[in-house]
């Protein structure tokens, strides 16, 4: 293995909770072998800031899901692909129709028409920027990265299914989180973020190993040499790791890091 490609939500840590001690040795360890660590997760720049900080890890960053890469220190955009401004549009009136919450981001700053219980959560645990902004859809669409949904988790598989039914086929359906659904280009997935960090890095595929555990990962999970899921992956994901190891909460990473390196 010469890079390792981690989620970080339910992956590394449950929401709103820090990497433990154990796991930041863990990565100290792989990267002591010569292992370069890159963060693929949904979450922008600034909300996996306390995250890279705190595990020191500022390699390439895959975020908003694959639709752009990063400079972990700096920032600087080093890929980008993001939805067409008709499709955030379509997004939305899909949204209206289902009387679900959608909100977009301009770099690290959430906008959404309304404010509810969902945003000043969402903005709150991830300390970010956001605008309540009724005419969001006036805005300049260009640099959206993705829509995301909040929906009842009860009701999010059937959704999806409506959901992806009614939108072309070259925008992506993904649920991500209990009760998040992301809306996004489907040449802008983590898998495809992932070949092309490898190919910056000049690692190929067979050296690489991905971890993660809901359909965000799917395809990166897939497209790397070693494809991992943690215990609480859901079922598909099982289905398609070549590895299942421990959960999020006992700490999978750290111990298969650990049973790898020591």
């Amino acid at each position: 293995m010469k890079l390792l490609a981690l989620d970080i939500d339910d992956t590394l840590v449950s929401t709103g909770k820090l990497p433990s001690e154990r796991l930041k040795k863990a990565i100290r360890l792989a990267e002591s072998h010569g292992v370069t660590v890159v963060l693929a997760t949904g979450r922008g720049f600034l909300g996996s800031k306390q995250i890279r900080e705190s595990l020191s890890v500022y390699g390439p960053l895959i975020h908003y899901g694959g639709a752009v890469v990063s400079d972990g220190r700096t920032g600087k955009h080093l890929y980008e692909n993001y939805l067409r401004p008709e499709d955030v549009v379509t997004a939305f009136a899909i949204a209206d129709a289902f009387e679900i919450h959608a909100q977009i981001y301009e770099e690290d700053t959430v906008i959404f028409r309304k404010a509810n219980d969902f945003t000043r959560r969402y903005t709150g645990i991830l300390n970010l920027p956001f605008i309540e902004d009724p005419n969001l859809l006036y805005r300049p669409l260009d640099n959206i990265p993705k829509v995301l949904y909040a929906v009842d988790t009860a009701r999010e598989a059937e959704l999806c299914r409506e959901i992806r039914a009614l939108l072309p086929k070259h925008i992506s359906v993904l649920c991500s989180k209990p009760g998040f659904i992301e809306i996004g280009s489907v040449s802008s997935t983590k898998g495809k973020a992932l070949e092309k960090v490898a190919a910056m890095l000049n690692i190929p595929r067979g050296e690489v190993t991905a971890i993660g555990d809901n359909t965000l990962d799917l395809d990166m999970i897939e497209w790397a040499g070693t494809g991992v899921c943690v215990a609480n992956a859901n079922a598909l994901v099982k289905e398609k790791a070549d590895l299942v190891i421990g959960a999020c909460d006992d700490d999978g990473v750290a111990e298969y890091l650990e049973k790898m390196y020591l």
